[in-house]
């Protein structure tokens, strides 16, 4: 409708109302002025701004109007206003905003990630298994400038690994996890902050992982003997027997194991000795480990199979061992922990334990104490020999054991095959 005007007196005085109709809120807008000339001045403006609404309006393709249309119902939906949701997104980008000297995709800030790890001395594995880890998030997003990625997509992300989700191919993070996760992607913005390609680091925005009770626990004896005769079982396997007795029997971090500077010529066979160099060793920590004797049988007949070292493979082999005996919980450091806990029966002495262990053993031992295994279970530890493991192999427990592992994933199988209705 036109605004119309008329004059009237409001509180003894003149005055001109102008009315220009409903309002979007439905309540009709009258508002009033001093003088006739005012009212003209607002009722050309009001003109004037429906005319270039309109001109607005009108040049506007169709299918945008109906978007407009539709965006504003869902705004008016919620009681809120154009002009608030404006206001309210101007805040949220000033607070997300990143700034880049040079937009980088993601996938290039990876791989820039991964030579500065292998240049610090990094194992190929651990770069390899930890950019697998960014590449995962980054699926769909590598030609994106990092920059523009937000800590909520992130944790988004975080969030989906609460729980086991095996149609997609999602596993379950514990706490100690997430944590370990958050710091390879905070490392990772630490990078391209470095280089200029964001200005900031989003995992400080994600909600930090608080204090984490410490899990006591090791292999019992029969999963180690299980773990060995899988890896006995057949001839690919066999080429992991180095880097699985040097953490179940020679007391190496799997990191040590895996470095590029670690091999054949730090082991001396004949005098039962594995010399862990700084570059090797986790914080400098250079030792001296004196195998056992099960540890240098073990690593007798690695050698004379020629198993490489560093191993090569080593992670996809050990699933293949777990997968064939139905082991699902791999612990972390496992192989390393039977040692430290069983070595403790040997010697004794927890200070000669240290030795061969590391700094670290300290707190390690502080907590392993309290398992209280009785010696004669960790003597049984250090039994299980190349000549009893092949001996296990011939046996009914030994095939009792594949064929339970077997039947189990069969079950799975079909019980996921069902799921999808395939």
């Amino acid at each position: 409708m036109e605004p119309t005007k008329r004059e009237i007196k409001k509180n003894g005085q003149q005055k001109w109302e102008v009315d220009f109709g409903t309002g979007e809120n439905g309540v009709r807008r009258r508002p009033y002025f001093a003088t006739e000339n005012d009212a003209d001045v607002a009722i050309d403006k009001y003109k004037r701004d429906l005319k270039a609404g309109g001109e607005f309006w009108a040049r506007m393709p169709i299918t945008q109007r109906k978007q407009v249309i539709s965006v504003l119902e869902e705004i008016k939906a919620v009681n809120q206003t154009p002009r608030a949701v404006w206001e309210d997104w101007k805040r949220w980008k000033k607070d997300n905003q990143q700034t880049a000297l040079t937009p980088m995709p993601y996938a290039d800030v990876v791989e820039e990630w991964k030579r500065r790890k292998l240049d610090a001395g990094k194992s190929q594995r651990y770069v390899d298994e930890a950019a697998g880890t960014l590449m995962k998030f980054g699926k769909g997003r590598e030609k994106q400038p990092i920059h523009e990625i937000l800590a909520s997509d992130l944790d988004a992300w975080f969030a989906l690994h609460k729980k086991t989700q095996a149609d997609k191919g999602i596993k379950k993070w514990e706490l100690s996890t997430r944590r370990t996760q958050m710091g390879r992607f905070s490392s990772l913005w630490e990078v391209a902050m470095a280089k200029g390609w964001c200005s900031l680091n989003i995992v400080d925005r994600l909600e930090p992982v608080g204090k984490i009770g410490v899990k006591v626990e090791i292999y019992p004896n029969d999963i180690t003997l299980n773990l060995m005769a899988a890896v006995m079982s057949n001839n690919l396997t066999k080429k992991i027997i180095a880097p699985m007795a040097l953490g179940f029997f020679g007391c190496m971090r799997p990191e040590e194991v895996e470095h590029e500077k670690f091999g054949w010529n730090y082991i001396d066979l004949k005098s039962g000795l594995v010399t862990v160099t700084p570059e090797v060793a986790k914080d400098g920590d250079q030792r001296t480990i004196r195998l056992q004797p099960v540890a240098v049988e073990w690593l007798r007949l690695a050698k004379e199979l020629s198993n490489p070292l560093p191993p090569v493979n080593e992670r996809r082999l050990v699933d293949q061992c777990c997968e064939l005996i139905g082991l699902k919980d791999w612990i972390r450091d496992g192989l390393r922990k039977n040692c430290a806990t069983h070595l403790r029966a040997v010697w004794k002495n927890d200070y000669e334990v240290v030795k061969d262990m590391g700094n670290s053993i300290r707190v390690l031992l502080k907590h392993y104490a309290d398992l209280h295994v009785p010696e004669s279970v960790s003597f049984e530890h250090w039994k299980v020999t190349p000549a009893k493991v092949n001996a296990y192999l011939k046996t009914k427990a030994w095939l009792d054991v594949v064929t339970t592992a077997s039947a189990a994933r069969q079950a799975q199988s079909a019980s996921e095959s069902a799921k999808h209705g395939d």
